[in-house]
């Protein structure tokens, strides 16, 4: 299996969800449950990007041997936690590192991902040559409840 299994089993089931929708009612995307309570099913969002195999910018731990990068996702427009998946892609090695979907700190705007490799270590400049990158899939809402929205109005104006 390849690094990017994850990411074909989400497109599957993106597809899948694509195909039901077409149903009656259906709505486009739907989001069973996630970190915080589920908004409007019109807000629903599918955002994916990659980290660019020529631009991606790991940072070396404070250990040396391990690197982390820290994703910004803002342009997807999420008001809440949204489910991300990730796939470390490049020309090669990359199927010995551990890491590459565990995700740490996600926000509506942002996460991070530490990789680790036990037999021979990481280092930035050692997986720039390898052209390594982080792809990645989220889903989320780009809308608050009108509840929520209220909530959130009454709490600030306070």
């Amino acid at each position: 299996m390849t690094s990017r299994f994850p990411l074909f089993l989400l497109a599957l089931c993106l597809f899948s969800s694509t195909v039901e929708a077409g149903k009656k009612n259906k709505p486009k995307v739907l989001i069973l449950n996630g970190e915080e309570e589920n908004s409007k099913d019109k807000c629903a969002r599918i955002c994916s990007g990659t980290t660019g195999r020529s631009s991606t910018d790991f940072q070396d731990y404070s250990d040396g041997i391990n690197v982390y990068i820290d994703v910004d996702m803002t342009s997807c427009g999420f008001v809440k936690i949204p489910n991300v998946v990730t796939s470390v892609e490049g020309s090669g090695y990359h199927w010995m590192v551990r890491g590459s979907s565990s995700v740490y700190n996600t926000t509506p705007t942002s996460f991070r991902v530490y990789l680790h490799n036990e037999s021979s270590g990481l280092n930035k400049d050692l997986l720039a040559s390898r052209k390594w990158n982080l792809e990645w899939i989220a889903v989320g809402f780009t809308c608050l409840t009108t509840h929520e929205t209220d909530h959130r109005w009454t709490q600030n104006s306070a």
